[in-house]
């Protein structure tokens, strides 16, 4: 019985955590649908919780290769929420970058490749997903 109650504790955290991100990544996705700019306050938040996430500070992603992203999350359970986070996290990042356009295309082209590996990896298909990456695709 105790096994059960803490399978089901590590369950409804586990859902939790996969709607907080899939939350998190709907308000992005809109955001740079959009072009809208999100408030300061709204940033801040998601960087917040991006940072808490992913479990490291999330300005490090700009400096980061791709291959090392995946390979950090390599052994953990929600690994492709991980990356799928860490892929928009970037794409958003690259929409605010003005006046560096080397770092906002590595930043867009590392976010593109993020999405496709989690959309190859993933066990489910995420329609949104594909469509978000083939209007990012057409819009290099």
């Amino acid at each position: 019985m105790l096994v059960n109650i803490l399978e089901d504790g590590i369950m409804v955290k586990q859902d939790y955590l996969v709607r907080m991100i899939q939350e998190i990544i709907s308000a992005i996705a809109r955001a740079i649908l959009n072009k809208k700019k999100i408030r300061q306050q709204d940033r801040d938040e998601y960087d917040l919780l991006t940072q808490q996430m992913l479990g490291f500070p999330v300005k490090e992603l700009a400096t980061m290769d791709v291959q090392e992203l995946i390979d950090r999350y390599a052994n953990e359970e929600d690994r492709i929420g991980k990356i799928e986070l860490a892929s928009v996290y970037l794409l958003r990042f690259s929409e605010e970058v003005e006046d560096d356009i080397l770092l906002k295309s590595k930043l867009r082209q590392d976010g593109i490749r993020l999405l496709k590996y989690v959309q190859q990896e993933d066990t489910n298909f995420s329609i949104q997903r594909d469509c978000l990456i083939r209007m990012l695709e057409t819009n290099q």
